[in-house]
């Protein structure tokens, strides 16, 4: 036989009458106690882990900035809940400004990263074709100044800095005809 309907325990009636905690007992320990709430109705809001993640946290931060203004809240979870609900509304916002990269970045700094680059090239290169290339793109001398200096044939050196700067290209994935000069240029 059923119980009348007053005899019957709810669970409500089980927790005892509504206490809301007092401001000053709301803590940090409070609030992340409802985290696992909060996510739990994020990803059922959102349909995604990752966002639900996000938008719990934010909402928690959001409530935590309030108490510590000294806003009073009666009842924190359904707070929570709602502001979890208000922000999910919003559209997703972009990066601030501020975290954007720096469009005024020298141009030094390019060059300097550049010349890096071809330097670590370059030392990838046999030993007398780098010496060479160098010598060459650095203006240190003619081709046949740079013969007369190794003691080697005007053609030998020419052809090892052409075999240099085929390296170089192909490194670079420069088009045959684009000199390794390019690498620098902006």
């Amino acid at each position: 036989m059923n119980a009348p309907l007053t005899d019957r325990v709810t669970p409500r009636a089980m927790m005892g009458p509504y206490k809301p905690l007092a401001p000053e007992a709301i803590n940090a320990q409070a609030l992340t106690s409802l985290m696992p709430v909060l996510i739990r109705a994020a990803r059922a809001i959102t349909r995604d882990p990752d966002r639900a993640e996000d938008l719990a946290q934010d909402a928690l931060l959001r409530v935590w900035a309030k108490l510590r203004a000294g806003a009073e809240i009666d009842d924190l979870r359904p707070y929570l809940l709602t502001t979890l609900r208000n922000l999910a509304k919003r559209p997703p916002r972009m990066a601030p400004v501020e975290a954007a990269p720096d469009d005024t970045t020298p141009a030094a700094a390019f060059d300097r990263i550049t010349m890096h680059e071809v330097l670590e090239a370059v030392a990838t290169l046999p030993a007398d074709q780098a010496q060479l290339l160098t010598r060459a793109a650095t203006g240190d001398g003619t081709m046949a100044e740079l013969a007369e200096e190794s003691g080697l044939p005007q053609g030998t050196v020419a052809s090892r800095v052409s075999r240099g700067r085929a390296r170089l290209r192909k490194h670079f994935d420069l088009p045959e005809a684009n000199p390794v000069g390019a690498l620098l240029d902006r």
